[in-house]
């Protein structure tokens, strides 16, 4: 099957046209590449622990609101896209969550701030769900 994604991957015009459009729209045609290894891949069975597809990785990453799009495959690795300007909270969230990601480095601190023990092995709270402050407006006394 390898040859199969090795020749036909590339060729996946479908996407590649999605991924220009998006491009576009977004005023961003040179995005930020993050890529897994491909779920047949010798990695996986070498480094055994959580495996991540790339659904999952588009999930996690749209659920901190970070926009994935342009989408690929050849028969070592999987991929998306995100804008530049979002590129480094979506590495410093693969970073927090230990996702084997293979990506260009974005920015050297996330690395050191991903791995601060002061975290607990906790993610950052999403937007959704995080408690609105009760904003109490001051009492003017005269």
């Amino acid at each position: 099957m390898a040859w199969f994604d090795a020749v036909l991957g590339p060729l996946n015009l479908i996407d590649w046209l999605e991924g220009l459009g998006r491009g576009v729209a977004y005023g961003d045609l040179s995005p930020h590449r993050i890529a897994l290894h491909h779920p047949d891949s010798d990695w996986w069975n070498e480094n055994p622990g959580q495996f991540w597809n790339l659904t999952q990785l588009e999930e996690f990453l749209e659920s901190y609101h970070v926009v994935t799009y342009w989408k690929g495959f050849d028969d070592r690795e999987i991929w998306c896209h995100v804008k530049k300007d979002q590129a480094r909270w979506a590495e410093y969230l693969l970073q927090r969550a230990g996702a084997p990601v293979i990506m260009a480095e974005v920015d050297g601190r996330n690395v050191g701030w991903a791995s601060n023990p002061a975290h607990e092995g906790m993610m950052p709270a999403r937007w959704d769900d995080r408690e609105p402050k009760q904003h109490v407006a001051p009492t003017w006394s005269e």
